[in-house]
C-alpha cells in the first residue's frame, strides 16, 4: 500500500508538470492512474475536476471561443436550476485547492465566466445563437467512433443544433452508463444525472446550501449553528482549531435575564437567541460534515466576554406555537410536542421593543419554497421577554425571480436540514383582535425599531414608517409624553407627523385635560394638525392599538415595560402641583385590564450607577408590589425604554437590573 501512495504521489507530480505546459489531457491521464494506485490520494477529485475543465475549455466552436456548457459539464437543455447547482458544486470542489494545485485559479475563472454567460438570459440567448449556428455544418460523430486517452469508446451524437446530445461509455476507468461521461480528448467528466433526459425540470431544489458549509468555509473564531440532538441547529460553537475534516471547538452558553429564562436554560431546553459567551469548560471535537448549519452573525456585547446573537431583518426563523415559557420552562418535556410557525424577520430585532415577523406559507407545488402571508393580521410580535419564542434561523436563499418558473421575487428556499419536519407547511393562524370597553376593534400596532445601543437610542431614518406612533420629548422637562403619528419623511432627518390628541373619556379625565395638564395613558385620536418633527425629538415606538372603524388609539403601559409615575399623585392636583412633583420608577408586571387592577413593582437606583435601577425590597425582604386602576390611570408620567444588560453581575451589578434611558429619566427621582 505504501508502495502504491508513493507512485501515486509520483503520478501526481508529472499531472502537475503537465498541467503547466498546458497538456490537461496527458495530466488527467496521469491522475486517473494515480486514483488507480492510491484511491484516497489526498483532492484527487477536485484535481481531476480541473483538468477536466480546462480541457472543455480548449473546445473552440467556429464562430465563437470557448464552449460554456462544456466547461460547466452541462447539455444546452439545462435550466437556470441546473446551471446554478452545477456551478455552485465545481466551486466549492475546486476552492480547498485554490492554492495548492497549478491552473486551479484558471479553472475558477473559466467556472465564473462560464455562469457569467449562462445565467444571463440575455447573454445565454446571444450565446445559444452563435453556438447553435457554428454546430450546422457538423457532421454526426456517430459514424466515426473515437477513443479517449484512456482507451475509452465515447459516442457522440450531435443533431446539428447543439440543442441535445447523448454521451454513453464504456470500459474502465470511473464505471460505465449514462449517468457519467467523458467527451474525447476534449471531455469531461458530467454531474451524476440522466445525460439523455435533458434537464432535470422536476427537480425543486434550487439553491445549494452545502456550499456554505464547504471545509474552505470555516475559519478560526467562527460561531457556527450546531444540530444538536434533534434536526434543529439549536446550539452554538466557537471554531477554535482546524485539522483536516474536523474541528476543535468551545460551545456558547447563553446568559439568561429572568427567572423564566433560567429556568429554560436549566431544564436543557434550546435557546437560540440573546446574549452567550463560551463555555470555556466544555470544549470538544466536530467532523465538518453533517453537523453544521450556518455560520453566525453575531455583535459584541458590552464586554468582549460576550456575543448577541438576534434575528436581523430579511432573515427566516422557527417560532414556536402556542409558548409559554412558564410552563415549559418547568415542563420541558412539553418542547417535544410543540410544532412551528415559519417567520420572516421584518425588522432588526431591538431591546426596548423586541421584533416583528411575517409568517410565511409553503407555495403549491413546492418542496421547500414559502412566502410571506400579506396583512397585519398575519404578522407576529415577538416581545423582548418572549425572545426565547424564537426556536432557531433557518438558512433561507431569497429569490429574485425569474430563476424557476412559478416563483416570484421575496419568495425563499429553505434549508431542509434546518426544518424539523421537511416541507411542512406551518399553521394558518390569525391574531385574534381584541375588543375595548366601548366595542372598539383594535389591531396591534407593534412594528418595533431596529436600532438601540447600550447607552440608548439612535435612531435612522429607516427605522420609521408611516403609520407609525412614536412618543417624543416635549414640555418644560423635556420627557417623552407626546404621541405623534408618523406621515412620511421629508429630509434626511425629519418627518411629517400628526400630533395624538388625548381623548378623554371620564369626568376626572377631561377635567385634567382642561387644567393642561398631561395625559399619557387611554385614548387618543388623530387630529387633522400636522407638524416637521426632527429625528432627534424621537424617544421611542409606542405600543398601541388602533381602532379599524376610526382614528382612535389605544395607550396604556404593558408589562416588561418600565414607567415613571407621580409620587403622592392627586387627582386635585394644578399645573403647580405637577412642576413641583417627584416621580417613582416601575416595573409592569401585569398589562392592564378594566376588571383588574395592573400591578407594578417600584424600582430604585443601583448605588452609584445613574441609570441602573433594581426592584426595590420592603420589609423582610418583600418587593414593593402596588396594583393601579383605571381611574388612576392619570397617575403615570411617561415610558422610560429600558432593557437589562447581560453579564453586568461581573461589574457588580445585579443581573435583574434595568438599564434606563438616560434622556427619558425624569429630573426629580422620588427618593
Amino acid at each position: 500500500m505504501s508502495y502504491n501512495k508513493v507512485e501515486a504521489l509520483r503520478e501526481k507530480s508529472d499531472a502537475e508538470r503537465l498541467i503547466l505546459s498546458n497538456d490537461y489531457v496527458a495530466a488527467r491521464t496521469k491522475l486517473k492512474k494515480a486514483q488507480q494506485l492510491f484511491p484516497s490520494l489526498d483532492h484527487i477529485a477536485p484535481m481531476l475536476a480541473v483538468c477536466e475543465i480546462l480541457s472543455a475549455s480548449s473546445n473552440i466552436i467556429p464562430g465563437y471561443e470557448t464552449d460554456y456548457y462544456w466547461v460547466l459539464q452541462l447539455m444546452p437543455s439545462s435550466t437556470f436550476t441546473d446551471i446554478t447547482c452545477q456551478y455552485q458544486k465545481l466551486m466549492s470542489l475546486l476552492q480547498p485547492i485554490k492554492y495548492k494545485f497549478p491552473a486551479t485559479e484558471l479553472a475558477i475563472k473559466l467556472l465564473q465566466e462560464a455562469y457569467s454567460v449562462l445565467s444571463d438570459k440575455k447573454k445565454r440567448v446571444t450565446f445559444d445563437i452563435k453556438r447553435g449556428t457554428s454546430w450546422v455544418n457538423y457532421e454526426s460523430f456517430e459514424s466515426n467512433p473515437e477513443k479517449d486517452s484512456n482507451g475509452d469508446k465515447v459516442h457522440v451524437n450531435g443533431n446539428g443544433n447543439g440543442n441535445h446530445i447523448n454521451i454513453q461509455e464504456s470500459g474502465s476507468g470511473s464505471g460505465s452508463g449514462s449517468s457519467s461521461f467523458d467527451v474525447n480528448s476534449e471531455g469531461y467528466k458530467g454531474q451524476d444525472t440522466d445525460i439523455n433526459s435533458g434537464s432535470n425540470a422536476q427537480r425543486q431544489d434550487f439553491y445549494s446550501f452545502d456550499i456554505h458549509r464547504a471545509p474552505e468555509c470555516f475559519e478560526v473564531r467562527d460561531i457556527w449553528a450546531v444540530h444538536f440532538n434533534s434536526t434543529e441547529p439549536s446550539r452554538y460553537s466557537q471554531i477554535c482549531k482546524i485539522s483536516g475534516d474536523e474541528v476543535v471547538i468551545n460551545w456558547l452558553k447563553p446568559i439568561p435575564l429572568t427567572e423564566g429564562e433560567r429556568r429554560w436554560f436549566d431544564a436543557g431546553l434550546p435557546v437560540a437567541c440573546g446574549s452567550f459567551c463560551l463555555d470555556m469548560e466544555k470544549s470538544g471535537t466536530l467532523g465538518l460534515k453533517g453537523v453544521f448549519s450556518y455560520k453566525c452573525s453575531w455583535d459584541s456585547g458590552v464586554t468582549e466576554e460576550l456575543y448577541e446573537i438576534y434575528p436581523k431583518k430579511g432573515e427566516v426563523w422557527a417560532v414556536y406555537d402556542n409558548f409559554d415559557l412558564e410552563e415549559w420552562s418547568y415542563n420541558p418535556d412539553i418542547i417535544k410536542e410543540c410544532s412551528f410557525k415559519l417567520v420572516e424577520i421584518i425588522n432588526d430585532y431591538s431591546r426596548y421593543n423586541g421584533v416583528e415577523c411575517g409568517q410565511l406559507v409553503k407555495v403549491d407545488g413546492f418542496r421547500s419554497i414559502f412566502e410571506r402571508q400579506i396583512g397585519e393580521t398575519n404578522n407576529i410580535h415577538i416581545g423582548p421577554r418572549d425572545l426565547y419564542m424564537l426556536a432557531h434561523k433557518v438558512p433561507a436563499y431569497r429569490f429574485t425571480g425569474g430563476e424557476i418558473y412559478g416563483v416570484h421575487d421575496a419568495m425563499f428556499e429553505l434549508d431542509q436540514l434546518a426544518l424539523r419536519n421537511p416541507g411542512q407547511e406551518p399553521d394558518n393562524q390569525t391574531i385574534v383582535e381584541e375588543k375595548d370597553p366601548d366595542l372598539l376593534v383594535l389591531t396591534s400596532n407593534l412594528n418595533p425599531n431596529p436600532q438601540n445601543s447600550v447607552l440608548g437610542p439612535n435612531w435612522v431614518a429607516h427605522a420609521f414608517t408611516s403609520g407609525q406612533v412614536w412618543a417624543t420629548y416635549s414640555g418644560n422637562d423635556l420627557m417623552p409624553r407626546q404621541y405623534v403619528l408618523i406621515n412620511n419623511m421629508i429630509s434626511q432627518s425629519g418627518f411629517s407627523a400628526t400630533i395624538l390628541e388625548p381623548e378623554p373619556v371620564f369626568d376626572l379625565e377631561i377635567s385634567w385635560k382642561n387644567r393642561n395638564l398631561p395625559i399619557v395613558c387611554g385614548m387618543f385620536r388623530a387630529k387633522e394638525f400636522k407638524i416637521n418633527i426632527d429625528i432627534s425629538q424621537f424617544s421611542h415606538l409606542v405600543n398601541c392599538y388602533k381602532s379599524t372603524t376610526n382614528f382612535i388609539y389605544r395607550i396604556f403601559p404593558s408589562k416588561g415595560e418600565i414607567w415613571a409615575v407621580y409620587k403622592n399623585w392627586k387627582s386635585g392636583w394644578n399645573r403647580g402641583n405637577f412642576d413641583t412633583c417627584k416621580c417613582w420608577v416601575v416595573e409592569i408586571l401585569s398589562d392592564f385590564s378594566d376588571g383588574e387592577k395592573m400591578m407594578v413593582a417600584r424600582l430604585i437606583e443601583v448605588k452609584g450607577c445613574l441609570t441602573f435601577f433594581q426592584r426595590m425590597q420592603g420589609e423582610d425582604g418583600f418587593e414593593m408590589v402596588r396594583g393601579f386602576s383605571k381611574r388612576e390611570m392619570l397617575s403615570f408620567s411617561h415610558r422610560i425604554p429600558a432593557f437589562r444588560v447581560p453579564g453586568i453581575g461581573g461589574h457588580g451589578i445585579p443581573e435583574s437590573s434595568w438599564h434606563l434611558e438616560p434622556n427619558a429619566l425624569p429630573p426629580n427621582n422620588g427618593k
